[in-house]
C-alpha cells in the first residue's frame, strides 16, 4: 500500500496520530510521555498563577532521568543533554526548599 502524501504543514498532525497506536507505546515512549507530564506540572502552575510546588520537582528529578535512558534508547542526544541540566534544576530546586 502507498503512502498517502501529507502535506508539509500538516506533518506534525501525522506524527501526532501516532500516539493513537497501541504499537507506538512502548517503554521508551511511555517513560517520555509521563516525564512531559510531570514537567507541565510544574511549568503550567509556575507560569500562569506563579505557584511552585517543590515536591514535584522530585518527580520531575526522577522522570528526567527516565528521559536520559529513553533518549539513549532511541539516540537522541539533544534530549539527553536537557534532561541532565532539567535532572540539576530539579535538584537544585529541590535543596533551595529544604535549605
Amino acid at each position: 500500500m502507498a503512502k498517502k502524501k501529507v502535506s508539509r504543514h500538516m506533518e506534525w498532525l501525522e506524527a501526532l496520530k501516532t500516539m493513537f497506536n497501541r504499537k507506538y507505546w512502548n517503554k521508551p515512549n511511555t517513560v517520555e510521555f509521563f516525564a512531559f507530564v510531570v514537567k507541565a506540572m510544574i511549568i503550567f502552575p509556575g507560569l500562569l498563577f506563579g505557584i511552585q510546588i517543590w515536591w514535584f520537582y522530585i518527580f520531575a528529578a526522577l522522570s528526567s532521568m527516565g528521559l536520559i535512558w529513553s533518549s539513549t534508547k532511541k539516540t537522541i542526544p539533544t534530549l539527553i543533554w536537557f534532561n541532565i541540566l532539567w535532572t540539576i534544576l530539579a535538584s537544585i530546586a529541590i535543596a533551595k526548599y529544604w535549605l
